[in-house]
């Protein structure tokens, strides 16, 4: 019994100091949703202002929804792992909704945020919003569009 505890406490040391930081030998890896380091050049972002909207819900429901719109960014080049961010802010309504891709290589990156629900009674609009996209590192935070709409029509 003596031998087996002595042998998985050596296996368990060799392999600590194997994989160590004196080891140069790396065991982990980022996974593709892990930002860190890096920037990215885009080129192009496409926010379709028109589709931020207060409509009411189907079926009886008496729910309004923010309509929130579809939000594209062309990057042509990146370094390391950086990530976009689209964030949809209200204030009035005391919404933030914050959308996230990490970027891994050029191309077009694609935003769909879902609707918001509010409870009824809520919206009595009208109410400005700001939608911007930023690419955002450990060392790199920078605003790529921003821009301010009004959004409902006080009813």
């Amino acid at each position: 019994m003596d031998r087996w505890v002595l042998f998985a406490g050596l296996f368990v040391v060799f392999a600590l100091v194997g994989t160590g930081p004196l080891s140069g030998v790396d065991v982990t890896s980022a996974s593709a949703s892990t930002f860190g380091d890096g920037n990215a050049t885009v080129s192009e972002v496409t926010v379709d202002r028109s589709g931020l909207a207060l409509s009411p819900g189907r079926f009886g429901t008496n729910v309004t929804y923010l309509r929130v719109p579809t939000v594209t960014a062309t990057v042509d080049s990146v370094t390391d792992r950086p990530q976009l961010l689209y964030v949809v802010s209200v204030p009035g309504l005391d919404i933030e909704l914050v959308e996230t891709q990490v970027v891994t290589g050029a191309g077009t990156y694609r935003f769909a945020p879902d609707d918001r629900a509010m409870p009824p009674g809520r919206v009595e609009g009208p109410y400005d919003a700001t939608l911007s996209v930023r690419v955002q590192s450990f060392t790199t935070d920078r605003t790529l569009a921003r821009t301010t709409v009004t959004v409902g029509d006080g009813r």
